[in-house]
């Protein structure tokens, strides 16, 4: 009987592991941040995160979502991305760091000082934007 037992929690415990390791609906997925295959077409963009606070020369990775008219994430070409960045100081020098500036869905921002900035993303004539804190 306990050979039965233990040989019935050794198989459970496989097929946990199995199903784990190769199938990827174990993993809760976020409602709504599935691709929709069917709606394809552009509604809006957002830059992932919208709004962080920073230190100077620390490092953050912002993304772009494209979103349909039902909010469903839909694919990107990431070829038609362009990303900036400006500085309240207004005063036309670069004070960060963005790489890369274009052909990517995903950029990363480095500011050099502190103030407040504005990351810029441009799909295909659409804008979106995300707002940056930056302290010494």
């Amino acid at each position: 009987m306990k050979k039965i037992n233990q040989l019935s929690l050794i198989m459970i415990a496989v097929v946990i592991v199995i199903l784990i390791s190769g199938c990827d609906s174990i993993i809760p997925v976020t409602p709504g941040e599935e691709y929709d295959e069917e709606n394809t077409i552009l509604e809006y963009i957002r830059v992932i995160p919208g709004k962080v606070d920073m230190a100077v020369n620390q490092s953050q990775k912002f993304e772009l979502k494209g979103y349909n008219s039902e909010n469903r994430l839909i694919a990107m070409d990431p070829s038609l991305v362009k990303w900036v960045a400006t500085h309240s100081c207004g005063m036309g020098m670069v004070v960060w760091n963005l790489s890369p500036k274009k052909g990517s869905l995903q950029t990363t921002f480095t500011p050099l000082e502190a103030g407040n900035y504005k990351i810029w993303v441009n799909y295909d004539g659409k804008w979106a934007r995300a707002e940056v804190s930056v302290v010494k």
